[in-house]
């Protein structure tokens, strides 16, 4: 009787595990470790955010510049008599243009960019003339075209805000295709660098030659970007 019921007990357990076993669907073991694989990357990139990065920037600088310029007069005057002179005395010129210019960053590779682009400056350049024993302040509207060449660093691992380091050269084309050029060196940073639009600053400095004088400049400007 005692193993009647064993056998009975038994078989209901059996039967209760039937559905269930029934249901279980045996698979290789390749398949298995390939399924768990998958699993296990899915939730390694749930948990580690995705970076969008963006190679490539556009921008549009907008800011002010500060120019500076020692130049020479000449001086028709000497004592009683008429007599020229030149170099005897210097002045300076200032030029505090607004600046708007477009450029373009191209990824060259890790770090290493080229930047492309033009800026316009618009202003008054005032300065000092010299007649005879007397001088007087002199301001004249100037407008200037700088086409620029830089090459630009971009520091860091990727990340919403990225630095930049730029070194280069632009030339300069003033009223009466008046030339001259300058080297360039500077640094700004990218803020939502992660995102397809942005916002940068830069500051730069530049050391040149325009008309035959030794020209300086420094440059402070904001940029809307897009990145691409």
């Amino acid at each position: 009787m005692r193993n009647s019921w064993k056998i009975l007990v038994a078989a209901l357990a059996l039967a209760a595990a039937a559905p269930a076993v029934a249901q279980y669907e045996y698979k290789p073991r390749w398949q298995l470790e390939k399924e768990e694989k998958e699993r296990q990357q899915e939730l390694l990139e749930q948990s580690v955010p995705k970076f969008q990065r963006w190679r490539n920037v556009a921008r549009l600088n907008v800011g002010v510049a500060f120019f500076y310029s020692e130049y020479y007069n000449c001086s028709y005057w000497y004592g009683y008599y008429p007599a020229y002179s030149c170099g005897g005395s210097g002045s300076w010129v200032s030029y505090v243009p607004f600046t708007v210019g477009p450029q373009v960053d191209v990824n060259l590779g890790g770090m290493n960019n080229l930047s492309v682009g033009f800026n316009v400056f618009l202003g008054n350049a005032t300065g000092t003339v010299y007649s005879g024993l007397s001088a007087q302040s002199v301001s004249r509207s100037v407008t200037i075209w700088e086409p620029t060449v830089d090459y630009v660093a971009k520091l860091g691992p990727p990340a919403n805000t990225k630095g930049r380091f730029r070194v280069g050269g632009g030339m300069y084309i003033g009223p009466n295709a008046e030339l001259g050029a300058a080297f360039r060196i500077g640094g700004g940073a990218s803020f939502f660098n992660l995102s397809r639009l942005g916002i940068g600053l830069d500051l730069v400095l530049e050391g040149g030659v325009y008309r035959g004088y030794w020209i300086g400049a420094l440059q402070l400007v904001a940029s809307p970007e897009f990145h691409f």
